[in-house]
């Protein structure tokens, strides 16, 4: 009798560890509607085919315009909810090195963002860069160019 109690407190405590392995639900918490204005004055972005995961990708920076520009490793992720897109409220960590992608000139970016997301789960998303152009006056000014997905 006991050895049949033990076996079924073992199968309920497996089964109750499996149901908690994988989760599709989105464990982050979604903010306000996005105050960035997306504009991407001759650089673009994309995610490369078959790269996509519910853990990151590998995006295609294209710097299409006529200068060079920098960009860093900072990225966000919104989420489209209601039609219009939205902050996801995370801590974001990055650290600071300037990239200089050469007019006409296009980079790679792996992007694992499993670590500060979590899995996505399904919906409409779209990832961030920020793109930094040096003006006449050798400040720089900042625009924002993204690339939209779905898992």
């Amino acid at each position: 009798m006991k050895t049949i109690i033990l076996t079924i407190l073992v199968c309920v405590a497996m089964i109750l560890s499996l149901t908690g392995c994988e989760t599709n639900k989105n464990e982050f918490n979604v903010g306000s509607k996005s105050p960035i204005e997306i504009k991407e004055k001759g650089v673009t972005l994309s995610v490369k085919e078959n790269t996509l995961t519910k853990k990151g990708a590998t995006l295609i920076l294209k710097n299409g315009s006529n200068v060079d520009v920098q960009y860093g490793d900072s990225y966000k992720i919104e989420i489209k909810k209601d039609g219009e897109w939205h902050e996801i409220n995370v801590e974001l960590n990055f650290n600071s090195p300037a990239y200089v992608l050469k007019s006409n000139k296009s980079e790679e970016i792996k992007i694992k963002w499993e670590n500060d997301y979590g899995k996505l789960a399904s919906g409409n998303y779209r990832i961030i860069k920020d793109i930094y152009v040096e003006t006449a006056d050798e400040t720089f000014e900042t625009f924002y160019v993204s690339a939209e997905f779905a898992i």
